[in-house]
């Protein structure tokens, strides 16, 4: 049994082992020697939140899609509507950092799901608005208790307010590098 496979560990015990800086829940790994620039790769945060993220996807699909048969995208993209609907695909895109065409995928059964409906946009006939219907609106305030469950075992131990202070300033930090690189790219096209 290994974190690799969402199926066979209950998320409490992902928790734990997640805790206790292991990565598997059943037997805790020996730390390997690796060469200073493997150290310093794996040590990277992006690498360290990628695979943070990732453990906390899989623990995501456990509660979520078992439970409400919703995906964690799919979860997402209701949430986004939740927060700012009706929005267009594009905004959902932008504001998710997911995939357009992904984000097709999963519509399509939110709408066959009627959890989600899509309305004709006001001034592009090119475009459309999603929003949530009655039921995926339902289904969120049901999500909700839970989600909230989840998050309190996950942090448990931890200041929320540490806990937000350093997702914020990382988020803020992230976004002016991310721009920054955009610029510089542009800079750099402009000058072949």
């Amino acid at each position: 049994m290994n974190v690799g496979d969402p199926q066979t560990v209950p998320y409490p015990k992902v928790l734990e082992a997640a805790r206790s800086g292991r990565t598997d829940p059943v037997k805790p790994r020996h730390r390997q020697e690796h060469a200073p620039h493997i150290d310093t790769l794996v040590r990277l945060v992006s690498v360290r939140i990628v695979r943070l993220s990732e453990l906390i996807l899989r623990i995501g699909t456990l509660t979520f899609k078992d439970r409400f048969g919703v995906k964690p995208t799919d979860l997402r993209i209701l949430v986004m509507l939740g927060a700012y609907q009706p929005i267009s695909v594009n905004e959902v895109s932008r504001r998710t950092h997911i995939d357009k065409a992904w984000i097709s995928r999963s519509l399509r059964g939110l709408l066959r799901r009627k959890l989600i409906k899509r309305t004709s946009h006001p001034s592009d006939s090119r475009a459309s608005l999603l929003s949530l219907t009655k039921k995926g609106e339902a289904l969120l305030r049901e999500i909700a208790p839970v989600a909230e469950e989840y998050q309190r075992q996950l942090l448990q131990g931890q200041r929320s307010r540490d806990v937000e202070r350093v997702l914020d300033l990382l988020s803020a930090r992230a976004e002016e590098m991310f721009q920054l690189a955009i610029q510089q790219k542009s800079r750099t096209a402009r000058r072949r």
